[in-house]
């Protein structure tokens, strides 16, 4: 099983030096390391990719800007696209892992720290059929942070769970044994955990454990948001799993509810747990960060109402996609209730959307797979 690391930075990215340590102490051959770099990020993260090359053996990938331009010549409508000095040009190192032939590509932030060893082995659920606890909900959502402990005992939610599905009142969700092929893994995170910028303003939030021992699973047609830190996901997923730079911090979110709307229709699996992290957060203005986060927690319910309507057909992740892509424009644009600003908003993210479904299909069959 080929694994692919992939993450943006604008440091030189030192702690990766320890999931090499980690992967080599427990075996683990068939990994690779992709970094994706930006016009911040200095000319010393490559030369330290390189010398954890040298030392460690494990194929190590630094793209700076003008090696992925030179990689985006062929596929220049996703260099149209992203922006620069944005994470998700993470997009770029996805598609690179993508076309290498990577079997779960695992996607990490640069202040994501290891936090418990083998970190591969607890992602290697990715791929596997398994029986597993899975939480559902008459209500259709799950808080999977409800698992985690918080120090002071205070109740968070995972950024982008829609605010009415906050506001309407829990149902104690149901547990039960469930089988299914996981296609994508969410870690969980110690100290800072991922929640929305109106909570970190509000509430000291410290994570401080895992409540369970083991992983366990959203039953079908119960949602909840995963992120593009630590998280894991099966090589059939990446066609549909785009991070548009176009939804400020809702990149990864909607992602996330587009393959689970996938993931129900196929009877696949999206796990929550372990490998846990230690975040270090990265200096954030929480303002700035709400500024980002408006538009999305506005239409995030609309977003996910749409999906739930999608009844697909496919027989493949890409092939579902494309049912999405042609559904999401027909409900915006019969919905009247939708304002001009939000239905640029959702125009964009779809847009994002097709750019994707282009390129990977074009990467599916063969690609170019530079080195950069």
């Amino acid at each position: 099983m080929h694994v692919a690391f992939v993450t943006t930075t604008i440091h030189v990215p030192a702690l990766l030096e320890s999931y090499m340590q980690d992967a080599m102490a427990f075996g683990h051959q068939e990994v690779s390391f992709i970094v994706i770099g930006d016009r911040k990020t200095p000319v010393a993260a490559k030369e330290f990719c390189d010398g954890l090359q040298r030392r460690y053996h494990y194929q190590t990938t630094f793209l700076g800007v003008n090696d992925q331009e030179s990689y985006l010549g062929s596929y220049p409508e996703l260099a149209k696209h992203l922006p620069y000095d944005s994470i998700q040009r993470r997009n770029v190192g996805m598609l690179l892992a993508y076309e290498r032939g990577a079997d779960v590509i695992i996607t990490i932030d640069d202040d994501n720290f290891l936090a418990e060893p083998d970190f591969i082995s607890h992602h290697a659920l990715v791929g596997q059929e398994v029986e597993i606890d899975a939480y559902s909900s008459e209500r259709g959502w799950v808080n999977v942070c409800d698992f985690l402990a918080e120090e002071r005992g205070f109740r968070f939610y995972h950024r982008g769970f829609p605010l009415d599905a906050r506001s309407s009142g829990d149902t104690e969700p149901t547990v039960s044994p469930l089988k299914g092929r996981v296609v994508a893994n969410a870690g969980f995170w110690l100290d800072e955990p991922d929640i929305d910028a109106v909570t970190r303003l509000a509430l000291p939030i410290k994570v401080i454990g895992f409540k369970r021992q083991k992983n366990f699973a959203l039953g079908l047609g119960t949602w909840s948001p995963f992120n593009s830190q630590n998280t894991a996901l099966a090589r059939d997923v990446i066609p549909a799993y785009f991070l548009s730079p176009f939804v400020g911090r809702y990149d990864d979110i909607w992602a996330s509810y587009v393959v689970k709307a996938i993931a129900d229709h196929f009877g696949d699996l999206i796990t929550f747990g372990h490998p846990l992290v230690q975040q270090k957060r990265n200096p954030h203005d929480y303002w700035i960060d709400l500024e980002k986060e408006k538009d999305g927690m506005r239409l995030t319910d609309t977003f996910c109402q749409y999906l739930r309507a999608i009844r697909f057909t496919g027989a493949s992740y890409t092939d579902c996609y494309t049912e999405a892509i042609e559904a999401l424009r027909s409900a915006q644009d019969n919905d009247g209730s939708v304002t001009t600003r939000n239905r640029s908003f959702l125009e964009k993210y779809v847009d994002g959307m097709e750019v994707w479904h282009t390129i990977t299909s074009r990467a599916a069959g063969g690609g170019n797979a530079q080195e950069g």
